[in-house]
């Protein structure tokens, strides 16, 4: 009498135990490092730019080329000069990158702008660009975590299908 015996499935717990706490632990250690970075801007130094045009003509608002906005100190009409109170306009600043956008709110004075503004000088501190760079790392993992999943996935499949089809036999024979 001839046994046949079949190979068991593989155990992948442990490889789904480690993806999970690998996902957890990159989750955590990135919301610490942009908790450390928000903390450190506002002792960060500011920089005041002057006269920066933003055309209102034919949009509703414009980006500001600096990041991080510390405040908007005076717009101005660049046709007339005239001095735009801060009740026709709102500056909205990006928590996740620090992007500035003002925005036309009253849709009055459409024509270009020049907006001064201080801003928050992101390179000046080496504490608050490697917590931000390491912030950004661990934001790219996001990617990665992807693809390792994937590949974990595939690497299952592939194990069953050679299970199923077998790469030799594995039998015992008694007697």
């Amino acid at each position: 009498m001839q046994i046949t015996q079949k190979k068991t499935a593989v155990d992948l717990t442990d490889l789904a135990v480690g993806l999970v706490i690998l996902g957890v632990v990159v989750s955590i250690g990135g919301a610490v490092l942009v908790n450390l970075r928000d903390a450190k801007l506002t002792e960060l130094s500011t920089v005041q730019t002057a006269n920066e045009s933003s055309t209102f003509a034919t949009t509703i608002s414009d980006t500001l080329t600096n990041k991080w906005v510390k405040s908007v100190d005076v717009v101005v009409n660049q046709t007339n000069n005239y001095v735009i109170n801060s009740g026709n306009y709102s500056v909205n600043v990006n928590a996740a990158d620090g992007t500035g956008t003002i925005s036309n709110t009253t849709g009055t004075f459409v024509n270009n702008w020049k907006v001064t503004y201080s801003w928050y000088n992101t390179s000046s501190r080496a504490d608050y660009v490697v917590s931000n760079n390491s912030a950004v790392g661990l934001g790219e993992f996001g990617n990665w975590f992807k693809i390792i999943v994937i590949v974990g996935i595939a690497a299952v499949v592939l194990s069953l299908i050679f299970m199923a089809f077998g790469r030799g036999q594995n039998s015992s024979t008694t007697y």
